[in-house]
């Protein structure tokens, strides 16, 4: 299942990229598309080595369009929610897992998968379409921070 979600990962950033205008949306979505293909290559190569044939990919193929048919914003929000349920997918199975090769395979892609997804949520927040998320205060510089009387 989870070579099925990276195809379609994979097409929807291409197709993002494709139709975005701001070429740091560009990048990061082209980024996203790499991510998800080398997420396929190593699943299917696990599955392909212990003689299990690999889900083949569907035949959907991005259209030439370069008029964009959503925002970048939407765009955006849309592959960071992605992302995040592709982690919990990962983390789902890691969970029911009982060997240990895939579970180090599903932890150290979802790491992958999660700075990809805070560098979408910096750039959306670079782009004022997102709030920064409140954060702790550092109590250390707040302290050297005070005038001495």
């Amino acid at each position: 299942m989870n070579i099925k979600t990276n195809v379609l990962g994979s097409k929807l950033a291409l197709s993002f990229a494709q139709t975005s205008p701001r070429e740091d949306v560009q990048k990061w979505m082209l980024r996203g598309s790499d991510i998800s293909k080398k997420h396929i290559e190593v699943f299917s190569k696990k599955l392909l080595d212990n003689n299990i044939q690999s889900p083949m990919s569907s035949d959907v193929a991005i259209t030439n369009e370069t008029t964009p048919p959503f925002s970048d914003k939407l765009a955006l929000f849309l592959m960071t929610f992605l992302s995040a349920f592709g982690m919990g997918n990962y983390s789902t199975a890691a969970a029911a897992s009982q060997r240990s090769d895939l579970v180090f395979n599903y932890e150290r892609l979802s790491v992958e998968i999660g700075q990809y997804a805070k560098d979408g949520a910096n750039l959306m927040i670079k782009n004022e379409w997102l709030e920064e998320p409140p954060g702790t205060i550092d109590k250390e510089k707040l302290s050297k921070s005070k005038d001495p009387e």
